[in-house]
């Protein structure tokens, strides 16, 4: 038959090339001729062929057959080297050691992933902090290879650029933990990923550099069209209570996701600016609670008296964590605040909720009423 696989070698068919190889005799007494279609087959112009004669070679225990698959390492094709690396690991010994941890830094992820695949498979250990973080991260880990500080960058940056969107944003998120600036520019390209997980992850990754380019790509984030990678980029750019970022946080106001409305809410609760108060005004009546909250809260921080009326109304909302965010921000606007001119302008709107289907609404309405009355009278109203 080595005859007939001979002369299906020369057919202008890759496919038949291919199974020729794949069906040649490797047993003793047609060794040689196979070993000798198989080398020729590495030269071949088809990939596919080519790795139909690396895993042919795998069948032969022979120097030159290891010294072939090692050789097809450098191959042009990544699928190639992705089979030859495979084929080693499956028949290898420590001879492919230093070709196989040269894989490790390939550009091509299946190929690095087949490498690390391949050494583990041998008991190969890594000599350096590169290169085990190179190993973690071709086989899965990009956590692990964190551990390696900045030894680990090049192989976390490298894998930022992986086919597959969960490796992308694992190496995102290794790269949090690792204080490197070579990093930085990587990661902002990052910013425009496909896939939003990758961007948030590069945003939290990011979060530790101050310098203005970053600040200015975070912000962009802010119009980003998932909800998740603009709370992401607002939890950030948070942290750094910079007065200079609150009209970008006021454009947040009105987002249609309650998590980034509660996080510029937050962030704009900490500057004691009455424009800002005035902003949050409208938000006592959002349609989260969470948001209710928080503008209670941040409007008795900021400190605005024209804040009370409204802050009476919030009095009467149906959420308790709100009530009480309400009173406690009334306290320290006004500690009389009962006595407030702005209080008593309230009282036809709280009469109105009296009204209110809501069981909870009604009776705090009926509470706060009864205060206001009960300061009402011949004494004149303090403002």
């Amino acid at each position: 038959m080595v005859w007939w696989n001979t002369l299906r070698l020369r057919s202008n068919s890759p496919e038949v090339r291919r199974k020729a190889l794949e069906s040649l005799d490797v047993s003793k007494n047609t060794r040689a001729r196979a070993l000798e279609l198989l080398l020729a087959g590495l030269g071949d112009e088809d990939a596919q062929v080519r790795c139909a004669a690396v895993e042919g070679l795998e069948r032969i225990s022979d120097d030159q057959a290891m010294a072939a698959r090692i050789t097809a390492l450098q191959d042009p094709a990544s699928i190639v080297r992705e089979a030859a690396a495979a084929s080693l690991g499956r028949v290898g010994d420590s001879r492919s050691f230093r070709h196989l941890a040269g894989l490790l830094k390939d550009a091509h992820p299946g190929v690095r992933t087949a490498a690390g695949t391949a050494l583990r498979s041998l008991g190969w250990k890594p000599a350096t902090g590169e290169e085990q973080a190179l190993f973690d991260v071709a086989l899965g880990h990009a956590r692990a290879a964190a551990f390696a500080g900045q030894a680990a960058v090049k192989a976390l940056v490298n894998e930022l650029q992986h086919d597959t969107g969960f490796k992308r944003r694992a190496a995102a998120e290794a790269l949090e933990e690792v204080d490197d600036p070579r990093a930085t520019q990587p990661l902002l390209a990052a910013l425009n990923d496909s896939d939003p997980t990758v961007r948030v992850s590069a945003i939290y990754a990011l979060g530790k550099d101050a310098s203005g380019d970053v600040m200015l790509k975070l912000l962009e984030r802010f119009r980003d069209p998932e909800p998740c990678v603009r709370l992401a980029a607002a939890e950030v750019l948070a942290k750094r209570i910079d007065p200079a970022l609150a009209p970008d946080f006021l454009g947040l106001l009105t987002d249609p996701k309650f998590e980034v409305r509660l996080s510029a809410v937050q962030f704009l609760g900490r500057i004691r600016d009455p424009d800002i108060a005035q902003a949050l005004l409208p938000l006592l009546t959002d349609t989260d609670s969470d948001v209710r909250q928080a503008v209670a809260v941040a409007l008795g921080t900021i400190g605005e008296p024209a804040a009370v009326g409204a802050l009476v109304l919030a009095l009467t909302d149906e959420e308790r964590a709100v009530r009480q965010a309400a009173e406690l921000a009334l306290g320290r606007l006004h500690p009389n605040w009962v006595c407030s001119e702005a209080a008593q302008r309230a009282a036809p709107q709280l009469e109105a909720a009296l009204n209110d289907p809501r069981g909870w609404v009604r009776s705090a309405a009926g509470q706060v009423l009864a205060k206001l009355q009960a300061q009402a009278g011949p004494a004149q109203m303090t403002q």
